[in-house]
Protein backbone atom coordinates (compact mmCIF):
# COMPACT_ATOMS: atom_id res chain seq x y z
CA UNK A 1 0.00 0.00 0.00
CA UNK A 2 2.84 2.14 0.70
CA UNK A 3 4.22 1.97 -3.01
CA UNK A 4 0.76 2.82 -4.44
CA UNK A 5 0.27 5.95 -1.70
CA UNK A 6 3.68 7.13 -3.01
CA UNK A 7 2.78 6.52 -6.72
CA UNK A 8 -0.21 8.59 -6.60
CA UNK A 9 1.51 11.52 -4.49
CA UNK A 10 5.07 11.34 -6.83
CA UNK A 11 3.32 10.47 -10.03
CA UNK A 12 4.25 8.05 -12.45
CA UNK A 13 7.63 9.08 -13.35
CA UNK A 14 10.79 6.68 -13.91
CA UNK A 15 12.09 8.38 -10.57
CA UNK A 16 9.66 7.12 -8.71
CA UNK A 17 9.75 3.89 -9.91
CA UNK A 18 13.89 3.58 -8.57
CA UNK A 19 12.73 4.87 -5.41
CA UNK A 20 10.43 1.99 -5.13
CA UNK A 21 12.41 -0.63 -5.90
CA UNK A 22 13.14 -1.71 -2.57
CA UNK A 23 9.54 -2.13 -1.27
CA UNK A 24 8.57 -3.81 -4.64
CA UNK A 25 11.81 -6.71 -3.85
CA UNK A 26 10.60 -6.53 -0.24
CA UNK A 27 6.83 -7.47 -1.34
CA UNK A 28 8.01 -10.15 -4.09
CA UNK A 29 10.18 -11.70 -1.00
CA UNK A 30 7.38 -12.22 1.48
CA UNK A 31 5.60 -13.13 -1.24
CA UNK A 32 7.44 -16.04 -1.85
CA UNK A 33 7.92 -16.92 1.88
CA UNK A 34 4.61 -17.13 2.15
CA UNK A 35 3.78 -19.45 -0.95
CA UNK A 36 6.86 -21.67 0.33
CA UNK A 37 4.97 -21.75 3.50
CA UNK A 38 1.63 -22.96 1.87
CA UNK A 39 3.31 -25.43 -0.50
CA UNK A 40 5.10 -26.82 3.10
CA UNK A 41 1.41 -27.46 4.33
CA UNK A 42 -0.12 -28.69 1.45
CA UNK A 43 2.34 -31.67 1.56
CA UNK A 44 2.26 -32.24 4.84
CA UNK A 45 -2.15 -32.52 4.06
CA UNK A 46 -1.02 -35.52 1.77
CA UNK A 47 1.06 -37.44 3.93
CA UNK A 48 -1.40 -39.51 5.42
CA UNK A 49 -2.54 -40.74 2.13
CA UNK A 50 1.28 -41.75 1.71
CA UNK A 51 1.49 -43.50 5.00
CA UNK A 52 -1.90 -45.67 4.37
CA UNK A 53 -0.52 -46.50 1.09
CA UNK A 54 2.28 -48.78 2.44
CA UNK A 55 1.84 -52.31 3.17
CA UNK A 56 3.33 -53.12 6.47
CA UNK A 57 2.71 -56.68 5.38
CA UNK A 58 2.38 -58.49 9.39
CA UNK A 59 -1.02 -57.37 9.67
CA UNK A 60 -0.49 -54.19 11.75
CA UNK A 61 -3.05 -52.48 9.18
CA UNK A 62 -4.82 -51.74 12.97
CA UNK A 63 -1.40 -49.62 13.94
CA UNK A 64 -1.06 -48.30 11.00
CA UNK A 65 -4.62 -46.56 10.99
CA UNK A 66 -3.80 -45.42 14.40
CA UNK A 67 -0.98 -43.54 12.30
CA UNK A 68 -2.87 -42.20 9.90
CA UNK A 69 -5.34 -40.67 12.43
CA UNK A 70 -2.81 -39.33 14.47
CA UNK A 71 -1.60 -37.12 11.37
CA UNK A 72 -4.97 -36.26 10.41
CA UNK A 73 -5.95 -35.16 14.00
CA UNK A 74 -2.44 -33.34 14.32
CA UNK A 75 -3.20 -30.86 11.31
CA UNK A 76 0.07 -30.56 10.46
CA UNK A 77 1.26 -27.48 8.82
CA UNK A 78 2.45 -24.20 8.51
CA UNK A 79 0.64 -22.05 11.26
CA UNK A 80 0.77 -18.08 11.31
CA UNK A 81 -1.20 -16.89 14.79
CA UNK A 82 -2.89 -20.07 14.92
CA UNK A 83 -4.12 -19.74 11.22
CA UNK A 84 -3.06 -22.89 9.34
CA UNK A 85 -1.46 -20.90 5.81
CA UNK A 86 -2.74 -22.63 3.03
CA UNK A 87 -2.24 -22.44 -0.89
CA UNK A 88 -5.73 -20.80 -1.05
CA UNK A 89 -5.49 -18.16 1.51
CA UNK A 90 -2.57 -16.76 0.29
CA UNK A 91 -3.96 -16.36 -3.21
CA UNK A 92 -6.75 -15.00 -2.11
CA UNK A 93 -4.80 -12.58 -0.13
CA UNK A 94 -3.15 -11.75 -3.46
CA UNK A 95 -6.03 -11.10 -5.51
CA UNK A 96 -7.18 -9.29 -2.69
CA UNK A 97 -3.76 -6.77 -2.48
CA UNK A 98 -3.89 -6.96 -5.85
CA UNK A 99 -7.56 -5.18 -6.55
CA UNK A 100 -6.22 -2.29 -3.47
CA UNK A 101 -2.99 -2.03 -5.32
CA UNK A 102 -5.06 -1.17 -8.93
CA UNK A 103 -7.90 0.72 -7.30
CA UNK A 104 -5.34 3.12 -5.58
CA UNK A 105 -2.72 3.16 -8.18
CA UNK A 106 -6.50 3.84 -10.88
CA UNK A 107 -7.63 6.75 -8.94
CA UNK A 108 -4.33 8.54 -8.77
CA UNK A 109 -3.98 8.09 -12.36
CA UNK A 110 -7.65 9.47 -12.74
CA UNK A 111 -6.27 12.81 -11.20
CA UNK A 112 -3.56 13.71 -13.20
Amino acid sequence: AAFSLDYVRLGSSLSTFRLQLPRILMLCGVLRVFITAAGVTDKCARVPSLINSFSCGNGNDREQQHLVQFIVSSEAGFYISNVRVSMGMVMKFMYLWSVVLFAIVGKGLSKM
